[in-house]
């Protein structure tokens, strides 16, 4: 069996057509705004949340074309967010993979215009998506994800994070701020493949417990790889955190106990898979991947 890393650009190449399928046609009126939308989702990313749906379809026996919608869906809310994340009210970033952020670039209103549309979308794109079980589980599985993204998920992670500043806070409160902004969508892209197959509550704990560490895992590895100082890695401002004394975990804990903390939480995530005794290699590769930062 081909191990998951040779299909990643299969995965990517299908998301993107989607994506650009579902996006509006930059032409089209009103143009300054499709061409923002445009801009900001087909503009190199790596893809990370849909290939790890991907990979628990995998892991689960689930075919990756019913998946699919929902995997460009979440790489929508994953565009929406970090239009958001790089505004001057929020991190005030003007660079994201390498190319000026979608503020810089078409102006603030625009941008904000542009995320929100973006947001619409992928819950379009979700509601008319098939499901082979039932109507309940198509509403139980967008609540889901709807969830993620908002005052108990991502938003409400933001907001703890931008209340962090100047403020020294320990490892279990940054690690909720993680598992918030950044864990939250990475948990829903993960638990996203269960809603179309009955599984023991075991396997689902078992997803949870993996997602849940390689979210904070995630994070901190973005964190450390910013304080490293390495620009061509995230596309980004490697001095954002330290500008703005943000509760990053190197700054507070420093680089070494950061980096035990990342390996920890790699291997806390992959004995969670062990109850699918081999067949999780999907995952695993997808975790690594993570850590490592090779895609």
């Amino acid at each position: 069996m081909a191990s998951f890393k040779t299909k990643i650009p299969e995965y990517k190449k299908l998301v993107d057509d989607f994506l650009d399928n579902s996006l509006p046609n930059p032409n089209q009126s009103p143009q300054k705004l499709t061409q923002a939308m445009f801009y900001s989702v087909m503009n190199g990313g790596k893809r990370i949340r849909p290939l790890m749906m991907f990979a628990s379809a995998e892991t689960l026996d689930i075919n990756f074309h019913d998946v699919l919608p929902y995997a460009a869906s979440i790489e929508l809310l994953h565009s929406f967010s970090l239009i958001h994340d790089d505004l001057p009210c929020m991190d005030d970033d003007s660079m994201r993979r390498g190319q000026p952020t979608t503020h810089i670039e078409f102006g603030e209103a625009t941008a904000t215009l542009a995320a929100d549309a973006l947001q619409s979308l992928a819950f379009q794109n979700m509601a008319l998506a098939k499901l082979p079980e039932s109507k309940t589980s198509h509403l139980k599985l967008i609540s889901m994800i709807a969830e993620s993204i908002g005052s108990s998920g991502m938003a409400g992670g933001q907001s703890l994070d931008l209340d962090s500043e100047n403020k020294k806070l320990n490892t279990k409160s940054v690690e909720n701020i993680y598992m918030l902004k950044t864990g939250r969508l990475l948990q829903a892209s993960i638990l996203t493949p269960t809603y179309f197959k009955e599984l023991s509550e075991e396997k689902i704990t078992a997803l949870n417990g993996f997602s849940k560490a390689i979210g904070i895992a995630f994070q901190i590895q973005d964190d450390i790889i910013e304080a490293e100082g390495d620009f061509e890695t995230i596309g980004k401002s490697v001095e954002s955190d330290k500008n703005k004394n943000k509760a990053a975990y190197p700054i507070l804990f420093g680089i070494n106990q950061s980096k035990k903390r990342v390996e920890e939480l790699y291997q806390k995530a992959c004995d969670s898979l062990s109850i699918f005794r081999g067949n999780s290699s999907s995952l695993e590769e997808m975790a690594k991947i993570i850590i490592n930062r090779k895609l």
